[in-house]
């Protein structure tokens, strides 16, 4: 019998600070992972192969592209996962930490859960990280570190569906810029799993991030569909620390509340929408 396995499949380009502690978490919960390094330029690249990774490769393979562009590497995610042996399938972007709702329970023996169940997908619950000072070492465990989040932001209130039971059938992200994996027949798990978000880590990470490695390189046939927009009044404010009173502090107990509605997507047909890359 086919031993029960998933592998994350990850979209990497300039997150050398979160990088090793993402992979590390994602080994700990029983995850294989393949990177697509999309020619990062900061060491990240070095980083990832030191982990046990099952697959690794640059994209695009001709060399770097001029534009950061995410339908390509959403296509490329579909192609791989189904070609993967893997029994579940994530998407899972470089900076951020997945977690099941219930305690003790690693990520691994949460999708054999929802298996048994007889789902076929995961609704992510989004929980969106943001500093509030310049403490954050490269490296840090980022659960450690930042304390203060928000669900008061795009992705928090949107559907999360990245991870799948991989049935043989290539799966779809493209169209819904890669918020749901949809296929045909899939059925999400009514419980939500956690994910908490961290793509601003400093005053300095996120200035780069935001302003050299984002928007001046999203691809302009993507923001023609008004996909990238997280970061526009960033840029413009600059403001790149936020104020802990304006935020909420983390406690374990919200993993137990994240919200139990995920079955309204069961039959719902994923929306074009911004990627929270």
């Amino acid at each position: 019998m086919k031993s029960f396995k998933a592998t994350a499949f990850i979209c990497l380009y300039n997150e050398a600070d979160i990088i090793g502690p993402v992979l590390t978490h994602l080994h700990d919960q029983g995850l294989d992972v393949h990177i697509i390094d999309n020619w990062s330029t900061d060491g990240s690249a070095d980083i990832a192969r030191e982990f046990p990774l099952v697959g690794y490769e640059k994209f695009p393979v001709e060399g770097p592209s001029q534009f950061y562009s995410w339908i390509p590497l959403l296509n490329r995610v579909e192609e791989l996962a189904h070609r993967s042996d893997a029994s579940w399938c994530v998407h899972h972007d470089s900076d951020e930490i997945r977690r099941s709702p219930r305690r003790g329970e690693n990520l691994l023996d949460g999708l054999s859960r929802v298996q048994g169940s007889g789902h076929s997908a995961i609704n992510f619950q989004v929980y969106h990280f943001l500093p509030v000072d310049d403490t954050f070492k490269a490296g840090s465990d980022p659960e450690r570190h930042f304390k203060y989040f928000t669900v008061d932001h795009g992705d928090c209130r949107m559907r999360q569906v990245k991870a799948w039971k991989n049935t043989g059938r290539r799966i779809n992200l493209v169209k819904s810029a890669g918020h749901f994996a949809d296929f045909p027949g899939v059925t999400v798990y009514p419980e939500r799993f956690v994910l908490k978000h961290y793509p601003l880590r400093s005053s300095e990470q996120a200035a780069r991030k935001v302003l050299t490695e984002r928007i001046g390189r999203y691809d302009p046939i993507e923001t023609a569909k008004d996909w990238h927009v997280q970061y526009r009044t960033l840029a413009q404010t600059q403001k790149w620390l936020s104020r802990p009173e304006d935020l909420q502090r983390w406690t374990e107990g919200f993993i137990s509340k994240a919200p139990q509605d995920s079955s309204r997507f069961d039959k719902c047909q994923p929306s074009s929408s911004s990627p929270a890359t």
